[in-house]
């Protein structure tokens, strides 16, 4: 059965492009269209038949695909056809008889066109554009007022190939050209020379993604033509280009594909081994001119046989000039079909596509307390700064997130082609304050699969936090080893930290001439050091003792064996006492005569001391101290009157033990924690500062309260020792809230610097000696001196006062009696003994400070009565350059 049909795609293409001059042939007949009815006919590719490797291309997914016609934008009223299209997909380039085209004696000829859409995957494209631009060479554009027909543009979108015809440097009809990139605009057209174009008819190029092969149609003599200038005559030709001579080879006849009816428009994929084309012949067929692919195999070097791409891309109408972007997911052609919405004129472009859906992404909005990480409720308010959509909601409890969904509206003007929208999210809460986000949202990939159009392709949690953390600073004045430094090393003026430095020292310790007993008992304490026969005693000296003054104050036994065996003719005195308050101590003066005879026995047995040298007796008939410190039942006093009193009279006996040596102490002597709290203080159930050092615990200092903004520190450990090396301290404040959470502030560091004496004398540093002179047993409540003391100053302390010495004369007392009183004491002894070395030196010193400080800064530990004894003191510390001994 014959069927006409009207074939203007085919004349006008053929006329127009190849400049064969059919118009003549207005209408024509086809052959008969094969019938397919065969289940699945209508989607004959298969996944197999795809143009990249491994990709989803739209020849895997025929059967969701989707065929639109470009509308009025892109198709005009007359022909628009041979589209190709950039490797990015975004840019389509076909020809077209628009007004806008160049005219020939009044009629549009064929030109190029171009039209840009944002995404390769938009359907809507932005107005055509005519691509000449250099204006005013006639010949030498790439569209002139003759005809330019089928193009293809090379992978790099720096090359056009193109068919033009009439041209004067032309060999024949038509001839393929090229242009390359100039700048922003196509450069001089080149004939592609003699291999290429002959005196016959050559267009419809498609150039290999390499560019090292073009394919083309041509009417030159093959095995399937004459070489007569007809449409019966059309193969498909390819060159390769020789990098030797650059230049093309000699064209070769597809000979695989070619059959005696219509084989042309053909398109090499991205994949440089897919090759589709048109063809009236081969089978099978659904009318007129179908699109067929076949396949390069390199093993073999052959062709695999044709394919029909089916339906619904194929027609009973004439279907040419096909082209793909190098994904692979959409199909470019020019039909003549008009079954379709958006037909304009005889010959169309289409699109066909998998129909892909915008999934929406869903941000979810959180608010906690930077201190605590615990939830807060907020008010929580979403904008796009793109559409100035704003959306705003509270969190609860109940309901602890915001949820905004962002859909495709969100990314604005389709136009605009935005890939990502930056949502601007503010949390505000009446007492912690607002704080705004900035949350990149990125468009997702579009699906091909409607059942997930309905999920959500991501969800993005935002965590905002309210609310300070903690902080803690340490404030630390220069130290005295830096002011110096900083002189001839500026760079050291800004170094805080700890200094521990070595200085050369004389130390003078008195003994307090007391020894004290526990409760109801009559032995010795173990803090006490005793020896357990008279040959250990040998080897002791009193300027040996280690340690300070408690360590040798705990060898008082020793001393005092030491000395009366050195000075035979000194005698002693020893008093046994009870506290005489409590139940089993009141009034005992077995137990003051027991405890003074474990003395006396001590002395006897182990330092060999004679009896007649040594004397017991009691105070009084209660057995009670002469001078109890309590006579209240105080936990404290009644402690301290528990003791045994050794009285002498003889100096070398009771003189204070005198050490020269060195000392390694802090400077500053303090330093100051500055603390914030970060949260209401309402909420602060208690604080502490943890500093370690070399990630070990070094002190927690937990006094300090909840809302206290500063807190003195002096450099020690919880073992009360200073760092002996270099490693810094890390130090930060932790709070606890009413619900028991923990939050801390950021570590600080402090740096710890060890100048040893050695270091001070290869630095050239002048030192100075430090002595410290310890004055105890002051009368009680007063600030008379007493005659021990009075001796100590005049056989030691006045004579080292130097014109260049700096004296610091400081009062302590215990943790006995009011604070107040207290410091009001210690002041007034240290001005006391400031007095007298003001009298005994008429004042000849560089400088003297005197401070009394009461129990705060005690030297020694409350919590035994020999501590609490040493701490009623006096200290004089008096810093000498050594310069001034050197004689």
């Amino acid at each position: 059965m014959q069927r006409i049909i009207t074939v203007m795609f085919a004349l006008t293409f053929m006329s127009l492009l190849t400049g064969i001059n059919l118009f003549s042939q207005a209408t024509g007949t086809k052959s008969e269209a094969m019938q397919i009815n065969a289940p699945g006919s209508l989607y004959l590719l298969s996944a197999e038949i795809v143009v990249q490797q491994g990709d989803k291309g739209i020849l895997g997914k025929t059967q969701r695909i989707k065929i639109i016609n470009l509308g009025p934008i892109v198709n005009s009223p007359g022909v628009d056809y041979a589209p190709t299209v950039s490797a990015d997909g975004k840019t389509l380039f076909y020809v077209s008889d628009r007004l806008g085209s160049k005219e020939n004696n009044g009629t549009p000829s064929h030109d190029f066109w171009a039209a840009k859409k944002n995404d390769r995957l938009d359907t809507v494209f932005f107005t055509p554009y005519n691509i000449d631009t250099l204006t005013g060479l006639n010949y030498l554009n790439v569209n002139t007022e003759l005809n330019e027909g089928a193009a293809s543009i090379s992978a790099d979108r720096q090359t056009l190939y193109f068919t033009a015809c009439d041209r004067p440097d032309g060999f024949g009809k038509c001839d393929i050209y090229k242009s390359t990139i100039e700048g922003d605009k196509w450069g001089r057209p080149v004939n592609l020379g003699a291999n290429v174009n002959t005196d016959n008819w050559e267009s419809q190029p498609s150039i290999s993604p390499d560019q090292k092969r073009i394919y083309f149609v041509s009417t030159r003599k093959g095995p399937n033509s004459n070489g007569k200038p007809v449409i019966e005559n059309m193969d498909i030709w390819y060159c390769d280009w020789d990098d030797d001579l650059e230049d093309w080879k000699p064209a070769v006849n597809l000979e695989a594909i070619n059959t005696k009816g219509w084989e042309y428009t053909p398109f090499i994929a991205a994949d440089n081994s897919t090759l589709f084309f048109a063809s009236n012949s081969h089978k099978p067929n659904y009318g007129g001119l179908d699109f067929y692919f076949t396949r390069y195999d390199p093993v073999s070097d052959s062709w695999s046989k044709p394919e029909n791409l089916g339906q619904p891309i194929n027609t009973k109408d004439d279907e040419a000039f096909i082209t793909l972007p190098a994904s692979g997911d959409i199909i470019y052609f020019s039909s003549t079909r008009k079954d379709l919405p958006g037909y304009q004129g005889n010959l169309d472009l289409f699109m066909a596509f998998v129909p892909s859906f915008f999934r929406a992404v869903t941000v979810l909005t959180t608010v906690i307390d930077e201190c605590s990480q615990e939830f807060i409720p907020a008010v929580v308010t979403v904008k796009n700064p793109v559409t100035g959509r704003v959306v705003k909601d509270s969190i609860t409890t109940f309901k602890p997130k915001f949820e905004v969904v962002i859909s495709n509206p969100d990314y604005g003007n389709p136009k605009d082609s935005l890939k990502y929208v930056d949502l601007e999210i503010t949390a505000a809460h009446p007492k912690y304050g607002s704080k705004t986000v900035t949350q990149r949202v990125t468009r997702p990939d579009m699906t091909e699969d409607p059942d997930e159009v309905n999920k959500p392709a991501d969800e993005i949690d935002v965590v905002i936090t309210l609310g300070q953390r903690p902080t803690l600073a340490p404030e630390i004045d220069e130290a005295e080893y830096i002011a110096q430094q900083k002189i001839n090393k500026p760079s050291m003026g800004s170094w805080r930290g700890l200094v521990m430095k070595e200085t050369k020292t004389w130390n003078l310790y008195p003994l307090l001439n007391y020894v004290f007993f526990d409760q109801c008992s009559d032995e010795l304490p173990e803090r006490y050091i005793l020896f357990d026969s008279p040959e250990q005693t040998e080897i002791f000296t009193d300027t040996t003792i280690l340690g300070g003054t408690l360590d040798k104050y705990y060898h008082l036994l020793n001393i005092y064996g030491y000395r009366l065996r050195n000075n035979p003719d000194a005698k002693i005195v020893i008093n046994g006492t009870n506290d005489g308050l409590t139940q089993c101590e009141k009034n005992n003066t077995k137990l003051a005569d027991s405890r003074a005879q474990k003395i006396y026995n001590y002395l006897r047995d182990i330092w060999q001391i004679s009896e007649s040298r040594m004397k017991l007796e009691l105070h009084n008939k209660q057995g009670t101290p002469k001078v109890p410190t309590s006579t209240r039942v105080d936990s404290i006093g009644v402690e301290e009157n528990r003791r045994v009193e050794i009285w002498c009279s003889d100096w070398e006996v009771v003189k204070p033990v005198f050490d020269i040596g060195s000392v390694t102490e802090p400077q500053p002597r303090n330093m100051t924690w500055a603390m914030k709290n970060g949260i209401e203080d309402a909420l602060v159930v208690k604080r502490r500062i943890e500093i370690k050092r070399n990630n070990e615990m070094w002190r927690t200092i937990s006094d300090i309260g909840t809302i206290d903004e500063k807190k003195e520190w002096n450099w020690q450990s919880t073992a009360r020792v200073y760092p002996t090396d270099e490693v810094a301290f890390t130090a930060q404040l932790v709070i606890t809230t009413q619900t028991g959470a923990e939050c801390t502030s950021d570590e600080v560091d402090i740096p710890v610097l060890q100048v040893t004496q050695s270091r001070l004398r290869t630095e050239g540093t002048m030192d100075t000696t430090r002595e410290i002179y310890n004055l105890i047993l002051f009368p009680f409540d007063s600030d008379n001196a007493g005659p021990l003391n009075e001796r100590i100053m005049r056989d030691y302390v006045y004579s080292r006062c130097r014109p260049t010495s700096k004296i610091e004369v400081i009062g302590h007392t215990d943790v006995v009696g009011m604070y107040d009183h207290n410091m009001k004491l210690s002041t007034r002894r240290a001005n006391s003994v400031q007095n007298g070395i003001n009298k005994e030196t008429k004042s000849t010193y560089n400088q003297l400070n005197s401070k009394g400080v009461g129990e705060e800064d005690p030297l020694y530990t409350n919590d035994l009565p020999e501590g609490r004894f040493y701490n009623r003191t006096v200290q004089v510390i008096v810093r000498t350059p050594l310069s001034e001994y050197e004689d």
